[in-house]
Parts: structure tokens; sequence; C-alpha cells
């Protein structure tokens, strides 16, 4: 049956290392290109984020997690590579990507 039983899509842990020092993770299954246009899925990450800084107290339901510059999405699956982009042909509104 369908979504029985329903699986997490997200998820915490904080953990102890070595060093004695308290760690916090958070994992996703989700962040291809197309689920990041749901404004919910960008509020997930960048609250998770805030939450691993330990900066809890700086979520709020009204954050900004509207894009930097133009987003356009690719579809993610085969069939789509397009032989000679490199990342300077991704420059956006005068941004450049890391070096």
């Amino acid at each position: 049956k369908l979504n029985d039983p329903m699986m997490p899509v997200a998820w915490t842990k904080s953990y102890t290392g070595e060093s004695g020092k308290t760690s916090r993770v958070f994992t996703t299954t989700m962040g291809s290109s197309t689920d990041l246009e749901a404004v919910g899925v960008r509020r997930m990450l960048i609250n998770a984020v805030y939450w691993c800084l330990g900066m809890d107290d700086q979520i709020a339901p009204d954050l900004n997690v509207e894009f930097v510059g133009e987003f356009k999405p690719t579809k993610y699956g085969f069939g789509g590579f397009q032989r000679g982009l490199k990342p300077s042909d991704f420059v956006v509104d005068g941004l450049t990507p890391a070096q």
C-alpha cells in the first residue's frame, strides 16, 4: 500500500565526537533542483542550517527564503547532458560561481 508505512524525508541527529564536542547533523532525501522550487523545501533547508549552527533562536516563520537572482532548475534524469558547458556559462545577474 502506498506510503504504508510513511517514511521520513528529513531527520536530525545530535552526537558527541571523540573530542567530547556535541554536534548536530541534518539529513534529507530532498534537494534536487526541482525540489528547490518549493518554498517549503527551501525553508526546511535554511532552518536546518540555522539549527545545525546552534542558531535556533534566529529561526523565524518569516525568514526570506527567496532566490538570489534567477533560478531555472532543470529536470534530473537521463539524456539531459549538454556537452561543452562550463561553470562560467551559468553566471546569473553578475554573480560568478565559486572558484
